[in-house]
């Protein structure tokens, strides 16, 4: 990239920087809410693998959100404040190093890192953005720990696979990266019931499509690490649906639907989620902002003899996987809750959407460039003026919306700490019950109450080994 270049990179990356730093100081204020209670006791009462069998045996199969629920048990309730920090810088840098393994392995060999961190950037913005329900899908545990954390591993997986075709090793390293890869994508596969379908049926088709075209050789690199991936992610669901916890949990939900009023009540949301994305200026702004910055770049990066050639039909088929795939999270969990899935699990839907439309826009800049061999600079400057106004539009809604989130976030975080801080001195002073007032929080999660069998009132109460009682809400 030229030095012009970067100037205008760094003029699209600003803002969008400057929004997802406004998202970690909301962050700042998170604290426990519901079901946080449950697992936080669990974790530290029963450590490591006692705390995922318990919960396996009689609630779900998700046994990587446990380990990240032991995880964040050692900390305790202080780690809340930093969670949303660590797992969206976390987050860009895996995006990073993904899309500079990518592009190292497609022949731009002495391109900047400066271009791998803009394209995660406007990843981790865009997938932010277009979130339906960014509360409970970032700032509560429960919907982070589940739904955000396999998207962060997912761009590692790809860091691996691409570092991996880069110099494919040889004999036992060759059984280690394999094993790396199962691995890996059996863990992502233990998140959640909506991301593990979707990821096997990414597996299937990406295998197929290397054999088809690597005329069935099982033995091309590629083939053979994206078939280890799709063994684990095969192997996470199936130790997902087989869950002890599953039959206990599906009796909270009415029965489900046949397969056909499944696929009709999938399609008919899916639309829904579709229609609000693009009917909203809101959300249409950050996307196509964030697509045409991604063609801007495609076009300006620097050109290299090694970078193959693309033809349009691949930009099309980028697209048109991202829209398939984004529709798949949708009937698992119409199946399981017998409903519309909650607004916190289409952070998934959106990051695949978000990955689709940058990805084709990086490619359609690629085409351009190797068909517009003179006079490029007048649509670069275009595409420039065009993707930066909608990225500033965009970054400036993003930051108002959440900046007048900031004083009810602030606000709980306060009272909660004291009240924290009142059931702590009672429980010192060897009380046997506390009541502490009712209160409202940002995620509207459960509460207690004045029913000291109600399940959040056994596990605020087990969590704190006294008896805790609160006036129903109003």
């Amino acid at each position: 990239m030229r030095r012009w270049d970067i100037v205008a990179a760094v003029g699209m990356l600003l803002p969008t920087s400057i929004a997802i730093g406004l998202y970690i100081y909301i962050g700042n204020f998170n604290r426990m809410l519901g079901d946080d209670y449950c697992t936080m006791y669990q974790g530290q009462h029963l450590g490591l693998l006692r705390s995922i069998w318990f919960w396996y045996l009689t609630w779900d199969g998700r046994f990587s959100a446990h380990v990240a629920d032991w995880l964040i048990s050692l900390s305790g309730p202080g780690g809340y404040p930093f969670y949303t920090f660590i797992f969206l810088l976390t987050w860009v840098v895996f995006a990073a190093i993904a899309v500079k393994k990518a592009l190292q392995f497609r022949g731009y060999v002495s391109f900047k890192l400066f271009a791998a961190i803009f394209l995660a950037v406007f990843l981790v913005f865009t997938t932010l953005s277009l979130t339906p329900d960014i509360i409970e899908s970032l700032f509560w545990w429960g919907g982070v720990r589940a739904y955000l954390s396999p998207l962060i591993f997912i761009v590692l997986y790809f860091a691996f696979y691409y570092h991996f075709m880069a110099s494919p090793p040889k004999g036992i390293q060759t059984s280690l990266w394999l094993a790396l890869s199962l691995g890996l994508a059996f863990f992502m596969g233990g998140f959640s019931e909506t991301f593990t379908p979707v990821l096997v049926i990414f597996f299937a088709g990406i295998v197929g499509i290397r054999l088809l075209i690597s005329k069935f050789n099982m033995k091309s690199a590629s083939t053979l690490f994206l078939s280890a991936g799709f063994l684990g992610a095969l192997l996470s669901l199936v130790i997902m649906v087989v869950a002890p916890g599953n039959s206990i949990r599906r009796a909270y939900f009415p029965v489900p639907p046949d397969l056909f009023a499944v696929l009709r009540i999938a399609f008919a949301n899916y639309l829904a989620f579709l229609y609000d994305i693009f009917s909203s200026s809101y959300m249409l702004t950050g996307l196509v902002g964030s697509t045409l910055g991604s063609v801007w770049l495609g076009m300006r990066i620097n050109r290299e003899s090694g970078v193959a050639s693309l033809h349009g039909w691949q930009i099309f088929a980028v697209l048109f996987t991202a829209f398939v795939l984004a529709f798949a999270c949708f009937p698992t969990a119409v199946y399981a809750m017998s409903g519309p899935p909650p607004e916190r699990a289409l952070i998934i839907t959106v990051f695949i959407l978000a990955t689709g439309f940058l990805v084709s826009g990086f490619t359609f800049g690629e085409w351009l460039a190797n068909r517009i061999k003179s006079g490029i600079s007048l649509p670069a400057a275009l595409l420039l003026i065009a993707a930066g106004s909608l990225i500033i539009f965009s970054s400036w809604n993003v930051s108002q919306r959440l900046y007048s989130m900031r004083d009810e976030h602030s606000a709980f975080a306060r009272y909660w700490d004291q009240i924290d801080a009142k059931i702590r001195e009672a429980k010192n002073s060897e009380l046997q019950q506390v009541n502490i007032p009712a209160m409202k929080n940002w995620a509207d999660a459960a509460y207690p109450t004045d029913n000291p069998k109600y399940w959040p009132n056994l596990c605020y109460s087990k969590f704190y080994d006294i008896e805790i009682l609160a006036p129903p809400l109003p």
